[in-house]
């Protein structure tokens, strides 16, 4: 039996396929028969060298993954067969922050992130170097669906539970607060959801893409109003429009940018009302810069924050709140290992509606 995996020998060019033997657990950690792997913007970046410093050659990507135990740590709380999400995000495992599950904030600053700088879900078999970074899928849970959770679903997840408590503040003084996503792709379709699951009732959700198509889908999910940004729309049109969706307050108490572009920053700091949060998501933007002006930022009590996926004890309560149903994934193609560089490639050009899983 041999595991097959497709390997980054070059950035910016197709993946090398390698065979090797079936891997067995490290100490403490597992080994986990990958059966979905998402594919993610984030993979994108590795592949193109955005992430240079951080993603080795030889690395196989793939940081979304979904499978059953294949090999495990006999001390580790979960036996062979178990369904299984990855919590692909290691630290150090002995600080105070990784032993709660905060383990993107890892205080020794240490990275053993599967599918980023750790041979992750674009192969038949992961090696997981903690067991603890394993979360049980429930039945009621498919696992395609699963495998977007850890990355993508928690990403929207803790986007929109950054802003809750600003939106909180704002809904028990006004009936009609709007708050706006901005991207309507697959954690936008994620985020729409999450924040009718998670916000106070009546708050409205607008989405803003340059695709109808994607606006289309954002309708289906949820979203009470959408905006197209489309190339020929100017800053000041789409700001006036967005203000006008608003209603009442004329803008928005909140707002998540899963583009986070120079041009998509600049339009939320003019449609943000006074003490309104602004989260900030995407990594479309790479090395460009957002600028606002500092007096202003400051008179209008603007509030900004950053979103680097989430907690090891969020993705469990994500987990349970999709065991519910209430929640459904965003539309999901599914796609053969050969073929991930392929969708890579599809996935930049704007062309994947939804998430895009590989099959193995």
């Amino acid at each position: 039996m041999a595991r097959r995996s497709m390997r980054l020998v070059e950035y910016g060019k197709p993946f090398q396929l390698t065979k090797e033997e079936v891997p067995t657990a490290p100490k403490g950690g597992a080994v986990v028969k990958t059966e979905y792997a998402g594919v993610c913007h984030s993979d994108v970046h590795s592949l193109d060298g955005d992430f240079r410093t951080l993603v080795p050659m030889q690395t196989v990507l793939g940081h979304e993954i979904a499978g059953t135990v294949h090999d495990i740590d006999p001390g580790a709380d979960f036996k062979v067969g178990d369904r299984v999400a990855v919590y692909f995000h290691g630290g150090c495992g002995g600080c105070s922050r990784c032993e709660v599950g905060e383990t993107t904030a890892c205080l020794k600053d240490i990275k053993h992130w599967t599918g980023i700088n750790k041979d992750g879900g674009f192969s038949d078999y992961a090696i997981i170097p903690d067991a603890k970074l394993l979360v049980r899928v429930p039945d009621t849970v498919a696992m395609d669906t699963a495998c977007l959770l850890p990355c993508s679903g928690l990403t929207a997840y803790n986007a929109v539970c950054k802003m809750l408590p600003t939106v909180q503040d704002f809904a028990k003084h006004s009936a009609d607060c709007a708050v706006l996503l901005v991207g309507a792709g697959g954690l936008g379709l994620w985020g729409i959801q999450f924040a009718k699951q998670l916000l106070p009732a009546g708050v409205r959700v607008i989405s803003a893409d340059v695709d109808n198509e994607k606006l289309a889908a954002a309708k289906e999910a949820g979203c009470d109003e959408v905006l197209l940004w489309g190339k020929d729309v100017d800053d000041d049109t789409a700001v006036a429009a967005a203000k006008k969706a608003c209603g009442s307050l004329g803008a928005v108490v909140a707002a998540i940018d899963f583009v986070n572009v120079p041009s998509t920053f600049g339009r939320i700091e003019n449609i943000l009302a006074t003490g309104g949060m602004h989260v900030l998501v995407g990594l479309l933007g790479v090395g460009a810069s957002g600028s606002v002006p500092l007096m202003m930022y400051v008179l209008g009590r603007h509030q900004m924050g950053s979103v680097l996926m989430g907690s090891l004890p969020q993705l469990k309560d994500l987990m349970a709140l999709m065991a519910q149903g209430k929640v459904k994934p965003p539309p999901i193609s599914h796609h053969p290992l050969d073929n991930v560089y392929d969708v890579l490639q599809d996935l930049k050009a704007g062309k994947v509606k939804g998430r895009a899983v590989v099959k193995l």
